[in-house]
């Protein structure tokens, strides 16, 4: 029920986009670039096919990017970034094939001390996530991928929930990670992703001061076409979302649903202050 309103949702959002975007044709408006950020964690070879046809039906109704890309001043086009967290080996295996196939890029976010070695972090999954038994890329995979193709990004070096740890600890994180990855490859590491898309504003913060040049969250605001953008949001994706589903994720109707997150926090403190106070002793 839950996932049939939040499609239901993303349909009205996307219905009405479609209807702003038609009203600025017709009365001679032109209608700004967008840009949707993609990310993945794992594709397992039963999830090739599936994951090949959203790439099919990516190029047919978008413009794929690079994640650094200065994006043109154009109008009407909707540009796309495929991102895939943690930098599982079946990514190598059976999705960059089908993304060098079609010259789609991608940036890969590496958890730095777990090259080479299944996932040790939490699963913090509802059913469990399969893909914790999947075993992560070693440095040497790591080195031969194409950087025309792939671009590297950091996702810490043990992929805690950084919101979680002291400031010593997290930046400790986000520095040696970094570090680590730039001795690998002999190049900048400029990117960064939150593990569990877990941050607040004193790690974006750290991030920055750490030297890198963007992060990206797994909330999915649509972000602007803008090369000084810091914090840029992200739409989870899976192959085995339907071809509504996906469709709406590329179209960017689901950048709703970080304000929804606000709104129920919101009503639920309320409710939560309106029970302290017909009864005190609640109060914790």
């Amino acid at each position: 029920m839950k996932q049939r309103l939040i499609v239901a949702i993303s349909l009205v959002v996307f219905v009405v986009d479609r209807f702003r975007e038609t009203i600025c044709r017709l009365v001679g408006k032109r209608v700004p670039a967008t840009w949707v950020v993609l990310y993945y964690h794992s594709i397992p070879r039963e999830k090739r096919s599936a994951f090949a046809k959203q790439m099919d039906e990516l190029i047919r109704r978008s413009r794929p990017v690079r994640l650094d890309a200065r994006l043109p001043r154009s109008f009407g086009v909707r540009y796309v970034s495929v991102t895939f967290d943690d930098g599982y080996q079946n990514i190598i295996d059976y999705a960059l094939p089908e993304l060098e196939q079609r010259g789609i890029p991608t940036t890969l976010f590496i958890v730095s001390g777990a090259l080479g070695c299944t996932p040790g972090w939490e699963d913090y999954s509802a059913s469990g996530d399969p893909a914790m038994n999947d075993p992560i890329m070693g440095e040497d995979q790591l080195r031969k991928l194409s950087p025309d193709l792939v671009q590297i990004g950091s996702h810490t070096r043990t992929h805690p929930m950084l919101t979680r740890l002291s400031e010593q600890e997290a930046r400790s994180e986000l520095s040696l990670s970094r570090t680590r990855l730039q001795e690998i490859l002999k190049r900048d590491i400029k990117l960064f992703s939150f593990p569990y898309g877990a941050f607040n504003s004193d790690l974006v913060a750290w991030c920055s001061e750490e030297g890198y040049e963007k992060v990206f969250t797994t909330l999915p605001y649509a972000p602007r076409c803008d090369a000084n953008e810091f914090t840029v949001g992200r739409v989870t994706v899976d192959p085995d979302d339907g071809r509504l589903v996906f469709s709406l994720k590329l179209s960017g109707a689901y950048r709703w649903w970080p304000y929804a997150i606000v709104l129920k926090k919101k009503v639920v403190s309320r409710i939560k202050f309106k029970t302290y106070e017909k009864d005190p002793e609640l109060i914790p």
